[in-house]
């Protein structure tokens, strides 16, 4: 029997981008290793988490600092995106960091866990996590369209040895807010079912078909009710949702979009979730953290 706490939460709005002055960014830094530091979470995914390599070649991130902070004894960082790689004069974070002399900027998804990664295909073993695409453009354009998109996945090095999987799929522009379009937004629950069928086809043979417990977790951009959830996770593949006991949204302005998943359910001894509501969590970005202790068998 395995018990863990563990924590999904989107930077998105929050520090992910070092765009503020070195004060702000500092005390978004503190704020946040402060929540992790009160939650205390064996093992926390997040998403648009950044980094950047200044004119003298030092590396300013987010993930470093982070898992100091918060005393994490091991992290891993998913570049999804980057200067290096997506340069576009339509992204004016890139722009300044261009004029800011910045080697290269990049942003991405990250995991933290007091236990060590083990290998996928050994976990007695120490391995190191894998950062695997589900969605690659053609051309990065500087929009939410265009973003690519992965999913880290990695396996805990302790009986049980849970995989864990930390992703962000894909939002569309006119999906959401003032102005949107019904075509946007069945494409964009499209796009999010192929997604959720590339992540379901890279587990399903050597995961769920043995099955392995695995922890699904992140920023899917979709309520529950949406049919890469409700019916692919939940109804066809048998995952449980391990829903919050607060029925409040983990976004400001798109609802309850962040979540996370446990399969298989026979392997689920118990669970208990919150979504963290405080002045504090707040302050740090525009989603919420989602937060579950769980019992596995």
């Amino acid at each position: 029997m395995l018990k863990l706490r563990v924590m999904t939460l989107n930077l998105g709005g929050g520090v992910k981008n070092f765009t503020g002055s070195p004060e702000q960014s500092t005390g978004k830094a503190q704020a946040l290793a402060q929540l992790i530091n009160e939650i205390n979470p064996d093992f926390l995914g997040v998403q648009e988490i950044a980094q950047y390599i200044d004119a003298d070649g030092s590396l300013h991130s987010m993930v470093e600092r982070l898992k100091l902070d918060a005393n994490f004894d091991y992290c891993f960082y998913g570049e999804t995106l980057s200067m290096k790689k997506h340069m576009q004069i339509k992204k004016d974070l890139m722009i300044n960091g261009l004029f800011n002399d910045w080697w290269d900027w990049s942003k991405g998804n990250a995991v933290f866990s007091h236990t060590p990664f083990g290998r996928l295909g050994n976990p007695v073993k120490d391995g190191v996590p894998r950062n695997v695409p589900i969605f690659l453009p053609l051309s990065y354009e500087g929009t939410r369209d265009t973003d690519p998109r992965y999913v880290i996945l990695t396996r805990l090095k302790q009986d049980p040895y849970p995989f864990v999987m930390n992703l962000h799929l894909t939002t569309l522009v006119g999906e959401r807010g003032d102005h949107v379009w019904s075509e946007v937004v069945d494409a964009a629950r499209l796009t999010r079912s192929q997604q959720i069928s590339r992540i379901l086809g890279l587990v399903e043979e050597h995961v769920l078909i043995q099955d392995h417990p695995l922890i699904l977790m992140g920023d899917f951009n979709a309520e529950i009710d949406e049919y890469s959830l409700k019916d692919m996770l939940e109804r066809d593949q048998q995952f449980v949702h391990l829903a919050p006991v607060e029925n409040i949204p983990t976004h400001t302005n798109t609802g309850a979009v962040d979540h996370i998943f446990f399969f298989p359910a026979r392997r689920l001894i118990s669970f208990e979730t919150h979504i963290i509501n405080s002045d504090l969590a707040h302050s740090i970005s525009d989603h919420l953290p989602v937060v579950s202790d769980i019992v596995i068998e």
